[in-house]
C-alpha cells in the first residue's frame, strides 16, 4: 500500500514537470478564479461595514421652539422612547444648543454680532432621535405629528439615509453580478485547461500506460497520478491566494479609515476568524470542479 501510493505520487509529480508551462497555465487560471471570489469577499465585507456605519448614523433631529414647556418636552421624549423603531433619544437643552453654535461659529465676527444684538438665547430645546435601521425612519417621522408636542416642534431635520443605503447596494450589486460573471468565466477556462492538461498527459505518457495495462496495474493505479496532480495544483493556488490575501487586506485596512474615521472596516478581523473556512472551502470546491475536468477527459482519452 505504501509502496503505490509512494509511485502514485512520483507519477503526479512526474505529470507536473513534464507538463509545467501546462501545470503553470492551469495554476494560473485557478489563482484568477480564487482571487475574483476573494474581491467579492472583500467588496461584501466592506458593503456591509459602510451600510452598518450609515445606519448606526441614522438619526432626526427635533427643533422645538424656545418657549416650549418641559412637560411637553418630557411627553415628546417618553414617547419616542416608547416605539421599538427608536434605539436613543438625546436631549440637548436651549442652553447647549446655544454653547454649540457659539463654538461653531466663534470666528464668524458678524454672526456673533448678531446673536449678541439679540439679547437672548433664540435656541429652543431639541432631541437628536436615533433609529435601528433606515426603514424605521418613515414611522418615527409619523409620530413626530403626534399632536401633544406637534405644534411645539418648529423644523425636523434628517438626511435620506435610505437613498445612500440603496445607493451603496446597487452599486455593490452591479460590481458583484460583474464578478461573478468574470469568476465564472475563469472557471470556465480553467476547466478547460484542466481538460487539456490531463489530455496532454495520458498523450505524454501513452506508452508508459500501456505498459501498466501489460503488467496488471488497475484502473485506479493509472488514474490516479492524474487525479492526484490536479489535487496538487488546486493545494498550489490556493496557498498562493492565501499569501496574496493576507498582506492586501492589511495594507487596504489602513487605507479605508479615509472613509471609515476611526472605524476599522474589518477585513483582517474577517479573514482571520473566517480564513480556514473561506479557503478550506475554495480547496475543495476547485478539488471537486478539477476532479471533475479530469473525470471527463479520462473517460474520453483514456480507456482501461
Amino acid at each position: 500500500m505504501f509502496v503505490s501510493s509512494y509511485r502514485v505520487s512520483k507519477f503526479a509529480f512526474q505529470n507536473f514537470w513534464r507538463n509545467f508551462w501546462l501545470s503553470i497555465i492551469t495554476v494560473s487560471m485557478l489563482l484568477l478564479t480564487l482571487i475574483t471570489i476573494n474581491i467579492l469577499l472583500v467588496m461584501n465585507v466592506v458593503t456591509d461595514r459602510a451600510i452598518s456605519l450609515v445606519e448606526d448614523r441614522v438619526e432626526v433631529s427635533v427643533y422645538f421652539y424656545n418657549y416650549t414647556e418641559d412637560t411637553t418636552l418630557s411627553s415628546a421624549v417618553a414617547y419616542l422612547r416608547g416605539l421599538s423603531q427608536v434605539r436613543n433619544v438625546e436631549t440637548v437643552s436651549a442652553q447647549e444648543a446655544y454653547e454649540q453654535f457659539v463654538v461653531r461659529h466663534g470666528d464668524d465676527e458678524q454672526i456673533m454680532s448678531s446673536l449678541e444684538e439679540l439679547g437672548e438665547n433664540p435656541f429652543g430645546p431639541s432631541l437628536i432621535v436615533k433609529a435601528h435601521t433606515v426603514e424605521d425612519f418613515e414611522v418615527i417621522i409619523n409620530a413626530l405629528d403626534n399632536p401633544q408636542f406637534r405644534d411645539a416642534i418648529r423644523e425636523k431635520d434628517f438626511s435620506d439615509y435610505q437613498s445612500i443605503v440603496e445607493r451603496i447596494r446597487a452599486t455593490s450589486d452591479r460590481v458583484r453580478t460583474f464578478g461573478v460573471a468574470l469568476a465564472v468565466v475563469f472557471l470556465l477556462i480553467a476547466i478547460l485547461i484542466v481538460f487539456n492538461t490531463v489530455r496532454m498527459g495520458i498523450f505524454i505518457h501513452r506508452e508508459e500506460i500501456a505498459i501498466m495495462r501489460l503488467v496488471g496495474a488497475s484502473n485506479w493505479f493509472i488514474k490516479a497520478p492524474f487525479l492526484l496532480e490536479m489535487i496538487f495544483l488546486s493545494l498550489i493556488a490556493v496557498g498562493i491566494t492565501m499569501v496574496m490575501v493576507y498582506p492586501v487586506v492589511a495594507f487596504l485596512e489602513p487605507q479605508m479609515s479615509v472613509y471609515f474615521g476611526a472605524e476599522s472596516s474589518g477585513l483582517v478581523a474577517y479573514f482571520t476568524e473566517n480564513g480556514l473556512l473561506i479557503f478550506g472551502g475554495e480547496f475543495l470546491a476547485l478539488v471537486l470542479v478539477t476532479l471533475f475536468s479530469t473525470g471527463l477527459a479520462m473517460r474520453k482519452y483514456l480507456k482501461v
